[in-house]
This record gives structure tokens, C-alpha cells and sequence, in this order.
């Protein structure tokens, strides 16, 4: 995607997109992040569980390991559990414990900011509802940088009172055209920045 369909100035990660719910720092802050995947997809591997012992048991050939993970899946990856994390950051309703679940996945300078925007949403007693439908379109890796393009769909996905469960803002757009920018850091990818498109977007 040219940087000339984007738009001109970048959203740090925790700013999210253009379009917003009116006048709501906090709410607007998730709802511009929610664009994405349902899911975060592990690239860490199963964790390792004992057997037990074989004594007399014919020599078995040994259980491949799982494939390599190429970098694209890492990114993938790294970029859907981001998503999974916000919300859970979100619910998490304190900023100590939702800077804990933030940090694997954004950059630092991104949870500042996404925790700075969640102060108004607690202070509402406010949780995320529902879960977007991811749609990336591409993954682009240069050297410790990834740009991911997704045209996701919002229309399931916003904010609700905690209390009441009523629903207090939605994005409603099925495509919202974003590309998020991730940080290799210490052997993790990091979203650190997100920039709305202003073309449309098919997914």
C-alpha cells in the first residue's frame, strides 16, 4: 500500500483511528484500536510435557518438531495477540495489570498511551463487547520492522457498561482499512504504531 493512501500523520499505538465515537478520549482510544483478528495465533510452540518411561518398548522413531515458524507467522502472530490483549487490557480495569498484559505485545511508548486512554473508560465502568473479524490483506518485513494492512471488520465490536451490560459506543464499519507497524525487540514483535488508510478497503 503507497504512504500516499495513508493518512498524513501517524496514530502512536494506542491513538487508533480516524474514526471515532465523539468527545470520548478513552472509548474512542479501544474503539480505534479494536481493527482486527479474533484470536491471537501462539508462536511460541507447546510447552513441554513428560512421558512416561518406555522400558522395553521398541526403538520409535523419534516425533518431528513442529514446523519452523516463518516470519511472516510471527508477525501474524504477534499482531492478533496484540488485539486479544487490548481488550483483556481493557477489562483488566487497572493500570498495573493491564500494563503487564500490554507489554509483551506493544511498544512501551504505545501502553503509556493506550493505559493514558483507558483511564476514561474505567472511570465509566466500562468493558469491551463483542470481537472484530480480522481481514489482513498483507505482512511486509524490512530487516526489525513489519507493516501489517488489514481491512477489518468493527461492526461486532466496541465497548459496553460493566454493570448493565448496555452497549455505550461502536465503531459499526465492517471495513475499517488500517496498516499497523511492529518493532522486532529482544526477539519479539511489537505494534508501536498504527496509521488509518483513507482509501476503502475490500477484504
Amino acid at each position: 500500500m503507497s504512504k500516499d493512501a495513508a493518512a498524513l500523520h501517524p496514530l502512536p499505538g494506542a491513538s487508533g483511528l480516524r474514526r471515532r465515537v465523539a468527545g470520548r478520549r478513552g472509548r474512542t482510544a479501544y474503539l480505534g484500536l479494536l481493527a482486527a483478528l479474533l484470536a491471537a495465533a501462539g508462536c511460541s510452540g507447546q510447552a513441554a510435557v513428560a512421558l512416561p518411561h518406555k522400558s522395553a518398548a521398541p526403538t520409535v522413531p523419534a516425533v518431528p518438531d513442529d514446523p519452523p515458524v516463518s516470519p511472516e507467522q510471527q508477525v501474524v502472530a504477534a499482531y492478533t495477540g496484540y488485539w486479544q490483549a487490548l481488550g483483556q487490557a481493557l477489562d483488566a480495569q487497572n493500570p498495573a495489570r493491564a500494563a503487564a498484559i500490554l507489554a509483551p505485545y506493544a511498544a512501551p511508548a504505545a501502553v503509556t498511551s493506550l493505559i493514558s486512554g483507558f483511564e476514561t473508560d474505567w472511570a465509566r465502568d466500562e468493558v469491551q463487547y463483542g470481537a472484530p473479524v480480522p481481514h489482513i490483506l498483507s505482512v511486509q518485513i524490512t530487516g526489525d520492522h513489519a507493516a501489517v494492512h488489514d481491512c477489518g471488520d468493527f461492526s461486532h465490536a466496541g465497548v459496553q457498561n460493566a454493570r448493565t451490560g448496555q452497549v455505550v459506543g461502536s465503531l459499526g464499519s465492517s471495513r475499517v482499512n488500517m496498516i499497523s507497524t511492529l518493532v522486532r525487540t529482544r526477539g519479539r514483535w511489537l505494534v508501536s504504531n498504527q496509521v488509518p488508510v483513507v482509501s476503502s478497503c475490500t477484504p
